[in-house]
């Protein structure tokens, strides 16, 4: 029987692991609960390398942004920041990172993922487990969502209706079913 100590630290090893490569700060799951803010980090290609210093740069810049800080992400070996004004802008460019201008900030698109789990549990019976992933993107000031296929003309047709989400895009795709715990080995 392997060591029960090993197998929580290797765990918790690939925890942070994914963490850090989560697409635009985190990927939700299926609605647990009505907190969609996730871990703060930096999506990058998967050939890329999540550099520390550029990741603590993105820390950095977050924390000074404040509101203004949409998303991070790493490309041709630089961080790239999505931020919401102009002095923001600048202050990304003074910092050393490229500097995009993005229609919505972070906590904007959490709220909206917050309003479209509110609503999910609202329609109750299959639409409330339909949705399986949530992914902001500053980047493109819009939500991806990871609808379940038989769901998705039901869900699209009622986001629409309610407008939830304000003037935030959705984009949607079929989704092959909520993430499940990768298979234990004994």
């Amino acid at each position: 029987m392997k060591n029960p100590t090993t197998r929580v630290a290797l765990g918790g090893a690939a925890l942070a692991a994914a963490l850090l490569l989560s697409a635009c700060g985190y990927e939700a799951g299926a609605p647990a609960s009505s907190d969609p803010t996730g871990p703060a980090s930096v999506s990058s290609a998967p050939e890329q390398s999540q550099d520390p210093q550029l990741l603590q740069l993105n820390e950095t810049l977050k924390d000074t942004l404040g509101d203004k800080y949409s998303e991070a992400w790493i490309a041709d070996n630089k961080l790239h920041v999505a931020v919401t004004d102009k002095a923001a802008e600048a202050t990304v460019t003074e910092a050393g990172a490229v500097a995009h201008l993005a229609k919505y900030n972070a906590a904007e698109l959490d709220a909206a993922i917050g309003k479209i789990m509110a609503w999910q549990r609202e329609q109750g019976g299959t639409v409330a487990t339909a949705i399986h992933r949530y992914v902001p993107s500053g980047r493109n000031g819009s939500i991806t969502l990871a609808v379940d296929p038989s769901q998705l003309e039901t869900v699209k047709k009622g986001l629409a209706a309610a407008d939830v989400t304000g003037g935030i895009s959705l984009v949607f795709e079929e989704s092959a079913g909520p993430a499940s715990p990768a298979a234990s080995t004994n």
